[in-house]
This record gives structure tokens, C-alpha cells and sequence, in this order.
């Protein structure tokens, strides 16, 4: 067997060492025969009876005699000694006090090492599987890390950038420059820098800080940002990752809604000037009409109402049919002979259909529901004569005299 050896303290009380290892444990008198043993033979050793038997040949060591295992294995200290089959155990050998002058005998301590061996091999492959989901992590996270769309840093608590992902590279320096090592005020308007310093100091693990910033890019110009803050906290340390999302294309959607929106509004007010202009015509077309009505076709239809000569009433009711035909072919387009007999409500749905206006659209510009559009719309197309045709009510109004 060979042995390696390791100096360790002489026990003052032997009995709390044996106590304490709890292992193979041999009572030997002054010439090294075991008078007694306890605790668990080591199974690998000589299946022999103890007592009365040398320790060493028990514990099948290389040895001829005490003085040659002391000599060999000198007391008060630890001695690995590899046994068969690649197995070991550790061998104390500890002198009992003396009496009256003399030696009483001697403690042997044997300690198989495979329960501590399965102990390390235990604790080796469990920190192997820590490094390896260390490893893992550290993976996973730099996946993360790189591949966000957006510009993410992390900064110590000194204000240091110590990392920047891909996305932060490119929008906030130049292909040749690092952003490792700068302060993170490299990064922001001047204005804003307070702010963040003082987010750092007060915000709280898992607690999240935002504010809209002006950032400062590879060119060193300013564009709008959102900046997130978030506290990593460690055992001994802490870090922070800051997130800054370039809010430049969503500001100018905003600007070209706004524009949108302008110009809706503008042209919602030239329609409503349209429709009272539209609402003004109708009332002075309506005004000539009631007039000339009154000038010409009333004085004849007096006439034939006193009359009693069939003839004279027949004149007059030609007179009365050609001025009809008159005002309705006026050429100044304020009627037209096949409308004459739409309501004044009918003729504004058809004022605004022919300018092109959606039913949804009259609806909303004559304040009314959209079926009641529908309603007229289906009543005009009797009257004017399209019931029951594939015609267009647009296609029709479109050939017609303007009815604005």
C-alpha cells in the first residue's frame, strides 16, 4: 500500500477526536493487538476477527511491526493509503495518554474515503451543471441582448457603459467607435442628464423608469427617444440596463395625422359653405319661381276660371302648358321638366348626389339617418322615372343642367 501524509495538531482530548470521526476505530494495547473495535469494518479490508490481531494486518498495511507502522506511519498525523481495487482510506494513529510512566496503548483511526469520494463526485457534477447553466444563461442572454431591435446598455453605477448591444452601436456611434467605457451622458441631451442620474440613485429592483428624452446619435444629432430604466440587482453589486427606443418615425405619423386631420377640417368647412351656398340658391331659385308662377300663370288661370267659352279656356290652358315648358327649359338650369314634381328635401339629396356625395356623406351634411337617404334616393328614382332600370340616380343627375 502507498501513503501520502498530512501534519495535523495533536488532539487534548482523544476521546472527543474519536468521538467526532465517527469511523472504523481499534483499541490497540502497547504492542499494537486490538483489544477492542467499533464502528463499521471497511469492506475492501480482510474479513478477519480484530481482537487480538495487529492493526496493520487488519488494515493490511505494509508493515512487520509497530515500530516499523510507526516508523512508516508516524503518529498524529494523516496517511491516505490506497488499498485494492483503487480504493483508500485515511489512517490516524493516535499514543493514549501515559500512566505512571509508561505507554497504555494506542487509537487507531481508519476512515474509508468513497463516501467522501461519492460526496465530491456529487458536488464536481453539480458545479459542472451550475457552469454549464452559467454558461447557458450567459448565452441565452447575449441572444437577447443582440438581437433587440431596439438600443440597450448596460451601465454600472458610476454611469459607465460597460456593454451596448448591436442596434445601440449603430444608432449612436460611428462603425469604428465603442461606446464601452464612455459615460452614458454621451448619450442623451444635456438636459436630460440630471434626470437619469437621479432615476439610478432612487429607482428600486424590479421597479421601471421611463421619460421621454432627446438622444443623441453617431452624427451627434438629437432625435426623440423614449428612455427605459431598470435596476439588475446582484449579491454585491448592481447594474442597469437603459433602453432607448428612437421615437422618430411614430413623431412623424403623429405629424402627418395632424396634417391629415388639417386638412379634413379644412375641407369640411368648404363643404359646409358648399351646402349653404347650395341651401341659398335653392331658396332664390325657389323665389324666381314662386315670382314668375304669380306673373304668368296665375293671371291665366284667373282667366279661365271666369271664362265660360270651352275655347277661351282650352287658350288658356295651352298658355299655362307652354309657360310650364317655358320656366322648366329656362336656360339658366334652375329647373329641369322631368324634377319639377321632387320635394324641396328630395331636390337638395339630388343637389348633393350629383356633386358625387356617398349616401353616408348626405346623411351626415343634411343631418338626417342614413335609410331616410336611402328613402329618397328610392322615391326620386320613381319620380324621375328610373324605377325598375339599371340606370344610375348619379349617371342621370350627371346629365343634367347643374342643380346647384
Amino acid at each position: 500500500m502507498n501513503d501520502t501524509m498530512t501534519r495535523t495538531s495533536p488532539p487534548s482530548d482523544p476521546g472527543g477526536v474519536v468521538e467526532a470521526f465517527r469511523d472504523t476505530i481499534y483499541y490497540t494495547d502497547t504492542c499494537g493487538k486490538v483489544l477492542e473495535a467499533t464502528g463499521a469494518r471497511i469492506s475492501y479490508l480482510p474479513a478477519i476477527e480484530p481482537k487480538g490481531i495487529p492493526f496493520w494486518k487488519i488494515l493490511d498495511i505494509k508493515a512487520t511491526s509497530l515500530a516499523d507502522a510507526l516508523h512508516k506511519y508516524p503518529p498524529l498525523k494523516i496517511h491516505e493509503i490506497t488499498a485494492c481495487e483503487g480504493n483508500s482510506f485515511l489512517l490516524r494513529i493516535i499514543p493514549l495518554p501515559f500512566t505512571h510512566g509508561s505507554q497504555t496503548g494506542y487509537i487507531v483511526i481508519a476512515t474509508d474515503n468513497r463516501p467522501m469520494e461519492a460526496l465530491y463526485e456529487s458536488y464536481e457534477e453539480r458545479l459542472e451543471d451550475n457552469i454549464t447553466a452559467w454558461a447557458d444563461s450567459i448565452t441565452l442572454f447575449n441572444a437577447f441582448f443582440d438581437t433587440s431591435l431596439n438600443a440597450t446598455f448596460l451601465i454600472d453605477d458610476h454611469g459607465i457603459i460597460i456593454a451596448a448591444n448591436t442596434a445601440a452601436q449603430k444608432q449612436h456611434t460611428r462603425s469604428e467607435n465603442n461606446l464601452a467605457g464612455e459615460n452614458f451622458q454621451c448619450l442623451l441631451g444635456k438636459r436630460f442628464h440630471s434626470g437619469l442620474r437621479n432615476a439610478m440613485y432612487t429607482i428600486q429592483n424590479k421597479e421601471e423608469w421611463k421619460q421621454n428624452v432627446v438622444a443623441i446619435d453617431g452624427e451627434n444629432e438629437g432625435f426623440p427617444a423614449e428612455a427605459t430604466l431598470r435596476k439588475i440587482t446582484f449579491t454585491e453589486y448592481s447594474l442597469y440596463q437603459l433602453i432607448l427606443h428612437d421615437l422618430t418615425e411614430q413623431e412623424e405619423l403623429k405629424e402627418d395625422l395632424q396634417d391629415q386631420k388639417d386638412e379634413v377640417k379644412e375641407k369640411e368647412i368648404a363643404l359646409r359653405q358648399v351646402i349653404k351656398s347650395v341651401e341659398e340658391d335653392r331658396k332664390k331659385m325657389q323665389k324666381q319661381l314662386t315670382s314668375q308662377v304669380k306673373k304668368q300663370m296665375l293671371p291665366a288661370l284667373e282667366r279661365i276660371t271666369t271664362s265660360n267659352t270651352p275655347e277661351i279656356r282650352e287658350g288658356y290652358k295651352n298658355l299655362i302648358e307652354d309657360q310650364l315648358v317655358d320656366l322648366a327649359n329656362d336656360s339658366s338650369g334652375e329647373f329641369d321638366s322631368e324634377l319639377l314634381r321632387l320635394s324641396p328635401r328630395e331636390m337638395e339629396v339630388c343637389q348633393l348626389i350629383q356633386l358625387g356625395r356617398s349616401g353616408k356623406e348626405i346623411a351626415h351634411l343634411l343631418n338626417m339617418a342614413f335609410e331616410t337617404v336611402q328613402t329618397h334616393r328610392k322615391n326620386i328614382r320613381k319620380k324621375v322615372g328610373l324605377r325598375g332600370r339599371k340606370a344610375s340616380l348619379y349617371t342621370y343627375l350627371r346629365q343634367k343642367p347643374s342643380l346647384s
